[in-house]
């Protein structure tokens, strides 16, 4: 089994991969020999909850593109050979697992994975902000297009810090000297501002768009998703919906699916039992619902993707206020962040 930093870090993990400035490829990470990683249950920080802040010197020619869901700082290098992208995006920790974050970004850009006995050299050592870090690079395409990344992370404080630049190969490689100098100035803190001697700083989190439906309370959460929600009792009964954003379906429906009903105490089920629990979302293509009930509980779940990222719903808790907000989850869903 994938240990728990659960899948939101994996699938999260792809996202450092994958974000930049044009739109991203949807693939589906596997590990050999390993169950495919399911959407993580933990509770999410409240958007209006403190987020690391980000100190750094930034390099002649890179500029800032902000914050978003799941970075707390983009940017981007326009040159005559093309443009490149980085990003900075912190994770729950994968201390341990760095073969694995070598081979789920190779899979992401079409490289087999690395055995064992390779992954080692694949890496070598940095500095990002005066603590010990790790790098590496890969070379493939994506949607038909050559693209280089070169890829640094370190863990600390019970997290994973991945710094990822992005683009054409040309521009990576002249860029690539200015990327490690660039590592070595960034100072977290956290949820506080950055010193003022510090050149350039991260922006604030970013709010959604969407429109909360009447009676929800936005509630605080845990590490690494996006939104969770308090939906009015009824007759007594409380449930909360939790909102994940991935750029992967991080394992498939049929994982995910699996995930849910062993939540709820049900039994898995195979490809031909998962068509008997999904229905399609009117209005957001490629999207699904899924409807589980194990009395006295339920829950509502769906698997959207949107915009090359892949927006995971999910709605648990007392079978009476499931059934009343059924509704009312369903058009929050449909709105786009």
């Amino acid at each position: 089994m994938i240990r728990r930093p659960h899948l939101i870090t994996l699938a999260a993990l792809a996202a450092v991969c994958l974000g930049g400035c044009k739109r991203e490829e949807i693939r589906v990470y596997s590990v050999a020999k390993e169950a495919p990683a399911p959407v993580p249950d933990a509770p999410t920080p409240a958007a209006n909850t403190a987020r690391p802040q980000l100190a750094y010197t930034l390099p002649a020619g890179w500029q800032d593109a902000g914050a978003n869901a799941m970075s707390l700082a983009n940017f981007r290098i326009k040159t005559d050979a093309g443009e490149a992208s980085v990003n900075i995006t912190p994770l729950g920790s994968m201390a341990g697992q760095e073969g694995m974050i070598v081979n789920m970004w190779r899979e992401q850009v079409g490289q087999p994975a690395l055995a064992e006995g390779e992954l080692a050299s694949a890496l070598t050592p940095v500095e990002v902000g005066g603590e010990k870090g790790q790098l590496f690079e890969i070379t493939g395409t994506r949607e038909g297009q050559p693209v280089h990344i070169v890829t640094a992370f370190a863990h600390r404080d019970g997290a994973s810090w991945f710094y990822k630049l992005q683009g054409p190969e040309a521009v990576v490689a002249a860029q690539k000297p200015a990327f490690i100098g660039f590592l070595k100035t960034v100072r977290i803190k956290a949820g506080s501002a950055p010193a003022a001697e510090v050149v350039g700083s991260a922006p604030a989190a970013p709010e959604f768009k969407w429109k909360v439906p009447e009676g929800w309370q936005t509630l605080p959460a845990g590490q690494m998703q996006v939104a969770k929600f308090a939906v009015p009792a009824h007759d007594g009964a409380k449930a909360e919906v939790f909102v994940s954003v991935f750029p992967s379906e991080s394992g498939g429906a049929l994982a995910n699916v699996n995930r849910w009903r062993k939540q709820l105490g049900l039994d898995a089920v195979d490809d031909e039992g998962l068509k008997a629990l999904v229905s399609p979302i009117e209005a957001v293509p490629g999207a699904i619902l899924v409807d589980l009930k194990n009395d006295p509980k339920a829950m509502l779940g769906a698997i959207v993707p949107r915009d090359g990222r892949w927006w995971f719903y999910k709605f648990m808790g007392e079978a009476p206020a499931v059934n009343a907000e059924r509704e009312a989850f369903v058009r929050f869903v449909q709105t786009a962040p």
